[in-house]
């Protein structure tokens, strides 16, 4: 890898990274969007997790994802909350990182996305049943399951956007990165 190369590379994890954090302190602005659902967002920064998942190695994704959540956490005061967010955001990662790695025809990227904003949602579930013991908490799971398919689906929206523009970027092509997805 040159030197040139790890640059751009490390430059684009940074601007993901304050893009990411962005987006996730202007969605803890807003309450939740579904009243019925509490704390149920649309998980905007997923997005960017979209756009790692098809621009960077998976083990850049993966130091993206652990700085994001670290910096946000610091920037909201958000560490009670950091461990849902961790197991939300990592078993997300992985999910979608299995579901891109199949055929197009199997799963688009709105496909991807639906399955990290479902996924994002059982790891919270699962964190909040170990923490309290509370097996009422898991009733919880089929209405976030559905809240996170429909985020899914809105996320998917913006980044397959994204990501069409981005394929025309300098970047993209010096690097051979296709979004046919």
């Amino acid at each position: 890898m040159t030197n040139t190369h790890n640059l751009q590379r490390n430059v684009w994890i940074g601007i993901l990274c304050s893009q990411g954090i962005i987006l996730g302190v202007v969605e803890q602005m807003f309450p939740a969007l579904i009243a019925v659902l509490p704390g149920a967002k649309i998980g905007l920064t997923n997005v960017i997790t979209l756009m790692a998942l098809f621009t960077l190695p998976f083990s850049d994704c993966i130091l993206l994802t652990f700085l994001r959540l670290i910096l946000t956490s610091l920037i909201t005061g958000g560490a009670a909350t950091f461990i849902y967010s961790f197991a939300g955001a990592f078993l997300s990662l992985f999910m979608m990182k299995l579901a891109s790695k199949m055929s197009p025809r199997v799963f688009s990227i709105l496909g991807v996305s639906m399955i990290g904003g479902i996924t994002h949602n059982f790891g919270q579930i699962l964190v909040a049943y170990w923490i309290s013991g509370a097996k009422s908490v898991l009733l919880y799971l089929p209405f976030l399951a559905l809240s996170g398919l429909l985020a899914g689906l809105l996320v998917g929206l913006g980044g397959k956007v994204l990501l069409s523009h981005l394929n025309d970027s300098e970047f993209i092509k010096d690097h051979q990165i296709s979004f046919e997805r």
